[in-house]
């Protein structure tokens, strides 16, 4: 349980930033082309969640990672999680998406 809430305040750094950036992209490009592509939209999350993993940190808090690897995490670890929660995010916006239309 303790891993789960340590992954979990990791993702929490990433999930809102990379999500108002990815929502913002994606207006502007359905603005320039008038279709609104939600596959576009999830692999652009999952790849704009991975781009502010890497400035947040490893350019701008690096010894961070130091936490995280008392707490047993290590960085492949770290990197991997994000790589699966954001693609189950992306599915389950997807699924509910589809639902829903």
């Amino acid at each position: 349980m303790r891993l789960i809430i340590c992954i979990l305040i990791f993702y929490r750094k990433l999930i809102l930033l990379s999500l108002v950036v990815e929502i913002a992209l994606a207006y502007l490009g359905y603005s320039g082309t008038g279709k609104f592509s939600w596959g576009t939209i999830g692999i652009g999350y999952i790849l704009i969640t991975l781009v502010f993993q890497y400035f947040i940190y490893e350019i701008r808090n690096p010894n961070d990672y130091y936490f995280y690897y008392n707490m047993g995490l290590s960085k492949y670890l770290l990197w991997g999680t994000t790589l699966i929660l954001s693609f189950l995010i992306v599915t389950v916006l997807m699924i509910g998406y589809a639902i829903c239309r």
